[in-house]
């Protein structure tokens, strides 16, 4: 003969089975929170990474090939290597940068975010990087622009026997599908009026 459940035994069966759904919950709910952190970060950091990463390279030793990986798509850098002018062309960039370093030293003192780029702007990036890669001596490609964002950078110039100085510069960080961020050496407003230049 079964024994009949009593409801205290009904009660000790369900407590566990609540603490796991709760537990279930408490996992789902604490995997979105950190979906959705690494998603803001990757959005809101990832332009300004690029532009920091880009500077470094640009007022650093030895940081050619990371400068000219920054600015040039990469079927640009392809096609430099191909004819054999990457290696040549980040020896001067380094050799240059070298020599400047002798009078003065560079330093990063701020990098803001000054906006997101509009569809002219976008448009325009389309173009720059058109005319860069005329200015390489490479047939331009369509490349796939998904965002951008402006920047300012403000660098602390030192020289020597002198005051330390300040100079600025504006550029915009672009992401180009399947390359992931680029940089473009001029401002928001450069990128429109190359737009609108060929309405």
């Amino acid at each position: 003969m079964r024994k009949k459940k009593s409801s205290a035994d009904a009660n000790t069966e369900s407590e566990p089975r609540k603490s796991r759904l709760s537990l279930i919950a408490g996992t789902v709910a604490a995997v979105v929170i950190i979906v959705l952190i690494l998603l803001a970060v990757f959005y809101l950091l990832g332009p300004k990474k690029a532009v920091k990463k880009y500077v470094k390279a640009g007022i650093g030793k030895n940081g050619g090939k990371k400068y000219f990986s920054m600015i040039l798509p990469d079927y640009i850098a392809d096609q430099l290597k191909a004819d054999e002018k990457w290696d040549d062309m980040i020896e001067r960039y380094n050799n240059d940068n070298a020599d400047a370093r002798d009078d003065y030293k560079l330093k990063i003192k701020e990098i803001n975010k000054k906006g997101k780029l509009s569809d002219d702007a976008l448009d325009g990036a389309q173009l720059y990087f058109t005319e860069i890669a005329k200015k390489y001596d490479t047939n331009p490609q369509k490349l796939t622009i998904k965002k951008g964002w402006e920047f300012d950078i403000t660098l602390n110039k030192k020289e020597k026997k002198k005051s330390k100085t300040t100079e600025s510069l504006t550029i915009c960080a672009i992401k180009i599908k399947g390359e992931g961020w680029k940089i473009a050496e001029v401002s928001a407003s450069d990128l429109k009026n190359l737009s609108r230049s060929h309405d």
